[in-house]
Parts: structure tokens; sequence; C-alpha cells
């Protein structure tokens, strides 16, 4: 944006174009931020949508997990390369549970440190509007109060030269007057 447009002075209040022109910055500005909001949230529903697979995949894991532990199998009816087998899809099924908690753990993470990053951004872009808005207040209204002060100083220029003006009419009229008087008699 702009920074501390100079608007120009027209007879009453500021130039419509150069106005215009600030307001489609602001706009274009409000546009482009709407557009990376669009983008972080585009960006958190691909993560939930993520979550949300691996949160089926965890539960299709721990209800096959569950049917095999309900009709639990003797260790003694089991040769030792079957216990050992048992053992082992027992511990990965144990370290897939972990990494499918971790993995929803670092998405919901990122999810929210997008969420909070984006609300930052968004809030240093509003102060920093308001701040420019504010200026931009100032200017005005120093340049107003400016304007004004020589409209007054015109003003009180113009009153002494009337005054001034009226003054030797008056005198010019007591002449006519005094030559007329003398012509008459």
């Amino acid at each position: 944006m702009a920074e501390n447009p100079n608007f120009g002075v027209v007879w009453r209040g500021y130039h419509r174009g150069q106005v215009e022109q600030c307001l489609d910055e602001l706009r274009a500005e409000l546009a482009e931020a709407k557009s990376g909001h669009e983008a972080v949230v585009s960006q958190v529903e691909d993560l939930e949508k993520q979550i949300a697979v691996l949160l089926e995949d965890n539960q299709e894991l721990q209800a096959a997990l569950d049917r095999v532990c309900l009709a639990p199998i003797e260790a003694d009816g089991l040769t030792e390369r079957l216990r050992h087998m048992m053992e082992l899809a027992r511990l990965e099924a144990t370290e897939i549970k972990a990494t499918a908690h971790a993995q929803r753990a670092r998405d919901e993470k990122r999810r929210k440190q997008a969420e909070q990053d984006f609300e930052l951004a968004m809030a240093a872009r509003r102060r920093e509007a308001l701040r420019e808005i504010e200026a931009q207040k100032a200017e005005a209204a120093a340049e107003a109060e400016r304007v004004l002060a020589e409209a007054r100083e015109r003003s009180d220029e113009a009153e002494s030269v009337r005054a001034h003006i009226l003054s030797q009419l008056e005198a010019a009229n007591k002449v006519l007057e005094e030559d007329r008087v003398a012509a008459e008699s």
C-alpha cells in the first residue's frame, strides 16, 4: 500500500480520485489477506482429512487386534515359531499404534501452529493498517487545520481591505458632498 498518501486538497475535502485509489489499494491488500487465509484453511482441512484417515486406520487396526485378543491362543498349543510370530505381531501392532498416535499429535501441532501463525500475521496486518489509517487521519487533520488557518487569515485580510475601501469610499463621498455644497453656494 502507498505509504502516507498525500491527497490533493480541492475546494471542499480531498481529491476523490486519490481517495478512491487509496481505498482500492486497501481493498487489494484485504483480498490478498483473505486468499492467504483461504490457503491456510485449505491446508488445515487437508491435515484434518489426513488425521481422519489415520484415525480410521488406527480404529481398523484396534478392531483387528481386539478380534485376535478375544480368542487367545493357548501358548502350550503353539510351536515355538508360532509363539515368536505372535509376539512379533503384537510388537508390530504396538509400534503401529504408537506411530499413528505420534503422527496424529504432530499433525495436530502443525495445524495449531498454522492457525497461530495465520492469526499473528492477520493481527500484524490489522495493526499496520490501523497505524496507517491513524497516520492518514492525523495528516488530514493537520492539513485541514492548515487550510482553515489559511482561510481565516485570508478572510481577515479581506475584511481589512473591505474596511479600508469603505473608509476611503466614505471619505470620497464626504469630499464630493463638500464639493457639491460648495458648487451650489
